[in-house]
């Protein structure tokens, strides 16, 4: 529950999300949460909640004992907690952290509230008894030498009768100075039983007045000029201007617990700082805006080093034309909080970056990036509404526009619109890849109704581009699989993004160099990749040239699938280790049936290939290897543990078999003859068919897995995954316990080469008119793949009909409809078995939130929902937040739906 909580608070906002938390309270597992884990892993909303009331318990782990040239943390968080003057506060925060100036700061009992009260402005902070009896009774080491630091007497002359050197807290002179500390407060007996017990070390060019003046018998005036050339503010100043070096400079602002920034800014301006210097004091967070562009003014390559940029900041990026370097700015900008939803579309220039930066970075982002969608969309909204040509215009202005994402969307389609059918001319330009980017997350923003409208004027060269985009849009994707031309399906089908089952679509469609594309794609199954390598019409030049070097040996397994003799040969080569005997007859036995026996020569002389040139037939070893696969089922089906010896020819082999009879296995599995352990071994090879996967999704029904679908089981089959996206006969989407085996077997077909027989449909001709027959259809929401979208929320974020609204179907009498439980949906989402969009419309609210909190792109599709439909209303999120925290059996629609009506 607390993981829950934690998550959804990501996608709040800091503020929004403080507030949520106020109304529900912390919860005390969501304290420990945070423990032994990085800043980063807490939503900042717990941040500023703990800020906000004191909750130190918040931050353990964030701030621990750190090594040598390791940072303090969040600088910020740390100063933000000193300022609550709280003596608890400042005691827990010197137990937990190593970070000599903060420890300094809380012995020196020092004020840091911004407007202190009055009454006590004057006084120092109260040290906490716990602490102080702490220090005198343990008298550990780095605590007595943070006491030489303190304005308490008793402990600064324990700190120096026990001889301790101030090492990182104050150096070699922090004895000297917590002499005067004994001396401004009459402690004259004290401080000569420390001359007399630990002697003071002086600097060895130093006069002798100076000792003088330690013992009190003359006024401080060699030993105040020593202090402050050494503590003094005029210090850091000199070291950071003779700091070189990155880690110089970030050396001597770790020393203090604040710059001196005033004396800095002067410093500057008379003798500008070198780099290390201005890296270091960008880093910080509470650098001043002004010394902040005098900085960047003198060092602009630094902007990649502000720790919380603003758009004064990315004005600075823009000016140097770096698209990349202004992006990586902007991210962090996002993340950090200083950019807002409204800066980002209003002020961020140029309109490319604003608009990828709504669909890139990491899960401190999503918050900001969901409010800033909604108001593009809006802004799409009504420059659509005026004029239909606009997306025209939005493509050709898109790569050198210089202003903002508002600017570009009211700007566009201010000129005559051509008309649909006209053919792309000169006048349209190739885009960049950060326009491509930009240009498809409009289209991803405005929703699959804008697909048809945003491309069909597009040629095959201009649509190439946004087929490789990063976060790829599924509409889009369809829509090249449809209408796209050899150039941009052959950039799609290389695209990491791409669901799973188009590249099956786009293998089979005739074209060597788009086959190549997808045996490239890392989301590519081995089954096809086989079946690419089986095509009747041979495989790509330079696929096969790169096969021929490839030495790896499961990168090999497909070869066996090939007709090609020298692809097969090269596997006869490649393998030569003890497993890999059967498998090198395998390629060796294909050889001689499809090329004769004579193909054999020039192999390694095997007795089992040299038998079969001398007698010219390939029979027996054809019956050596009919033998080896009876031998291999004998070991899966008759081996109840896997033996921790491993042998060639063992269950181990049996395993390591690229060329496993899948068939009799299947049926031996079926039959119950497999053990788990070989079941699940079997599970790990990448061709592992979809017939044992189904078997075993169908084991864990049996079992009782509470409905729950274990996606580790369908990673590798989009098949299997589509079986429980679409809706059964009686049209309620099915969990694991109400898939039956009839409805799984009629979603799925065995794979392998032999079922991929040729290619697809032509492409049509000409300009598209329609929709492509694998868009999303608005009426239903259903895809022509077999996959069933969100009742509610559709993709892109736009409402969808209900399908149990439809006119064929009586609300009245429609059953709900059924989340599914989908477990370790990562191991889907990365395979593309199950889209972003699919696990978010079919899971339930709160495993899709659970899965927000650790990948991304559900986590930015789940902040645009919620900010869509609850946007800061701290009502609905508080209803939302309890009924997540009880799991609540509901689709994240239904529960987003139900928060709204509630509040």
């Amino acid at each position: 529950m607390a993981n829950t909580i934690r998550s959804l608070l990501w996608h709040a906002g800091p503020s929004l999300g403080a507030e949520i938390l106020g109304r529900l309270g912390v919860p005390v597992a969501v304290r420990g949460a945070a423990h032994g884990r990085g800043h980063e892993h807490v939503p900042p909303a717990v941040v500023e909640h703990a800020l906000r009331v004191g909750d130190v318990d918040i931050f353990v782990g964030l701030h621990q004992r750190y090594g040598n040239g390791k940072p303090p943390g969040d600088v910020d968080v740390l100063l933000r907690l000193l300022e609550h003057d709280d003596p608890e506060i400042n005691a827990s925060l010197f137990r937990r952290s190593s970070w000599p100036a903060l420890r300094e700061a809380v012995m020196s009992q020092r004020r840091f509230a911004p407007v202190p009260d009055p009454e006590v402005a004057d006084t120092p902070v109260p040290l906490s008894p716990a602490l102080r009896e702490s220090v005198l009774a343990q008298g550990a080491r780095g605590d007595l030498q943070a006491a030489l630091s303190s304005v308490d007497p008793e402990l600064v002359f324990l700190a120096l009768v026990s001889g301790v050197p101030g090492g990182a807290h104050g150096g070699p002179k922090a004895r000297i100075r917590a002499c005067t500390t004994l001396a401004r407060q009459g402690r004259r007996a004290q401080l000569r039983q420390v001359f007399h017990t630990a002697p003071i070390e002086l600097p060895p060019d130093s006069p002798p007045e100076l000792e003088q003046e330690l013992r009190g018998a003359r006024t401080y005036a060699l030993v105040d000029e020593l202090l402050n050339a050494e503590y003094g503010p005029e210090a850091l100043c000199t070291r950071l201007a003779n700091a070189r070096r990155t880690a110089h400079g970030r050396a001597a602002v770790r020393g203090v617990l604040e710059p001196p920034w005033a004396e800095l800014e002067r410093r500057h301006a008379a003798d500008p700082l070198p780099w290390g210097a201005a890296v270091a004091l960008l880093e910080h967070p509470r650098c001043p805006a002004a010394l902040r562009a005098a900085l960047l003014h003198t060092h602009p390559r630094a902007v990649q080093s502000v720790a919380r940029p603003g758009h004064e900041v990315l004005a600075v990026c823009h000016a140097m034309g770096e698209d990349q370097l202004t992006k990586k700015v902007l991210l962090r900008g996002i993340d950090s909080g200083t950019i807002g939803p409204e800066h980002l579309v209003t002020e961020i220039r140029p309109a490319r970056i604003a608009l990828t930066a709504l669909v890139h970075g990491g899960l401190g982002a999503v918050a900001t990036q969901g409010a800033a969608i909604r108001l593009v969309r809006a802004l799409l909204s009504a420059r659509s509404a005026q004029d239909p040509g606009v997306w025209r215009e939005l493509y050709t202005a898109l790569p050198g526009f210089t202003g903002t994402a508002a600017e570009l969307i009211a700007g566009a389609g201010s000129g005559a619109a051509p008309a649909p059918d006209s053919v792309p001319g000169p006048a349209l330009p190739a885009l960049g890849r950060q326009s491509a980017w930009a240009y498809t997350a409009l289209i991803d923003i405005a929703g699959p109704e804008s697909t048809l409208p945003a491309l069909e004027f597009l040629d095959d060269a201009r649509l190439a581009p946004l087929a490789g985009s990063r976060e790829l849009p599924q509409p889009l994707a369809e829509y090249v699989v449809a209408h796209g031309g050899p150039v941009a399906r052959r950039v799609l089908a290389g695209n990491p993004a791409i669901r799973v089952d188009l590249l099956d679509h786009l293998a089979r469609g005739g074209d060597p160099a788009v086959a190549a594309a997808v045996y490239r794609n890392p989301r590519c199954p081995l089954p096809l990749r086989r079946a690419v390598l089986a095509a009747d019409g041979g495989i790509d030049p330079g696929l096969r040239a790169e096969l021929l070097a490839e030495q790896r040996a499961v990168e090999l397994w497909p070869l066996l699938a090939s007709s090609d003799p020298a692809l097969l040969r090269h596997l006869v080569f490649a393998w030569t280790g003890e497993f890999e005997r059967i498998p090198r007859l395998r390629a060796a036995h294909r050889i001689a049936v499809l090329h004769g026996p004579e193909a054999l020569r020039g192999l390694p002389d095997l007795p089992e290939i040299t038998a079969v040139r001398e007698s010219g037939s390939p029979d027996g070893l054809r019956d050596l290897l009919l033998a080896h696969d009876k031998t291999w089922l004998d070991h899966l089906t008759q081996t109840r543990y896997l033996p921790y010896r491993r042998e060639a020819d063992g269950i181990h082999g049996a395993l390591a078999d690229p060329g496993l009879r899948w068939p009799q296995v299947v049926d031996a599995a079926r039959a119950g003859e497999i053990d788990e352990s070989v079941h699940n071994a079997l599970a790990e090879r990448p061709d592992h068919p979809v017939e044992l996967a189904r078997l075993r999704v169908a084991a864990h029904q049996r079992t009782g897995s509470g409905g729950t679908v274990d996606c580790r089981d369908i990673a590798r089959h989009r098949s299997l995954a589509a079986a429980f996206l679409e809706p059964p006969d009686d049209g309620v989407p099915a969990d694991a316990a109400g898939v039956d085996a009839a409805h799984l077997d009629a979603h799925i077909r065995p794979e392998g080469p032999d079922t991929r027989t040729g290619p697809t449909a032509p492409r049509p001709a000409g300009p598209p008119t329609a929709a492509p027959p694998s868009a999303t259809t608005p009426s239903t929401g259903a895809t022509a793949h077999g996959t069933r979208q969100n009742p509610a929320y559709s993709p892109a974020g736009h409402p969808a009909e209900s399908p149990r609204n439809t006119p064929d179907r009586d609300p009245a009498h429609a059953p709900a409809p059924t989340p599914v439980l989908w477990a370790e949906a990562p191991h889907a989402l990365d395979t593309g078995a199950l889209t972003v969009a699919e696990f978010v419309a079919t899971g339930d609210a709160a495993s899709v939130i659970d899965v927000s909190g650790e990948y991304v792109p559900v986590a930015r599709a789940v902040a645009r929902i919620l900010n869509d439909e609850l946007g800061d209303a701290v009502d609905a999120w508080v209803v939302l937040a309890h009924l997540v925290r009880q799991r609540t059996p509901a689709t994240l629609a239904e529960v987003v739906a139900t928060a709204r009506a509630a509040a």
